[in-house]
């Protein structure tokens, strides 16, 4: 098995979230929802210990939704998440990033998929894998962005297991 580092973002506007419906063309959750963000590029994975995950949620923002680093309001680190994805061979330590954006806007065109802003009591009833609902979901019943949460997910029973650091 090996290890995959990735970044995420959600992006909120007053009571609306920026998620994209992924294109059903992608090997990974097709036609499901998700926030923005990937997986770290190869050079900021060069020395563990200057690995710079701010930098690369802002570089995949600024990639898929095309959105500046100073048009971002607190954006902050609230969930580290692992999960062992078999079928890949693969373990996952995902970083998700919260963050508000100053006016709702419609994004540029993105090959990963087409974004959309959800008001937040639709959230619940979209398709989406199971990690990224029950984090958002999770954020959705505690706001208060000082905290982060580590977060272990059993993809083989649909388990999750949240702890405030």
């Amino acid at each position: 098995m090996h290890t995959r580092l990735l970044v995420g973002a959600f992006l909120t506007y007053q009571n609306k979230v920026l998620l994209m419906k992924r294109g059903m063309h992608k090997e990974l959750g097709p036609g499901m929802w998700s926030g923005i963000g990937g997986h770290l590029e190869h050079e900021e994975l060069s020395n563990p210990r200057k690995i710079n995950f701010p930098a690369a949620i802002y570089r995949e923002i600024k990639e898929e939704a095309g959105i500046s680093q100073e048009n971002i309001l607190n954006l902050d680190l609230r969930y580290i998440i692992t999960q062992v994805n078999r079928t890949r061979g693969e373990i996952q330590n995902l970083y998700y990033y919260f963050g508000k954006v100053g006016s709702e806007f419609e994004p540029p065109y993105c090959d990963e998929g087409v974004f959309h802003w959800v008001d937040f009591k639709d959230i619940k009833d979209l398709p989406m894998s199971f990690c990224v609902k029950e984090t958002i979901l999770h954020w959705l019943d505690n706001p208060d962005k000082n905290n982060i949460f580590l977060v272990g997910i059993n993809k083989n029973n649909d388990k999750s297991l949240f702890v405030k650091l």
